[in-house]
């Protein structure tokens, strides 16, 4: 697993939506990623998004996380 997906694995579903909305992340899907996301968990699919969009650095991914432990 990639850095980038074990940091977002650490944040819950709802605080990986603030950060996609954050960065303007879009999470429309065509059929073929409909069909391939279709048994995942709500999570799992939005960390797999969120690790394969390359404006979503680590370090922004570090900051938002220390942000939400403060």
């Amino acid at each position: 697993m990639s850095i980038k997906k074990e940091l977002l694995n650490e944040l819950t579903e709802n605080q990986l939506k603030q950060l996609a909305e954050h960065k303007g992340i879009d999470f429309t899907l065509n059929s073929v990623q409909k069909n391939y996301y279709q048994s995942w968990d709500e999570k799992d699919m939005l960390v797999d998004m969120m690790a394969d969009y390359k404006q979503l650095t680590i370090s922004e991914i570090e900051k938002f996380i220390a942000d939400k432990k403060v």
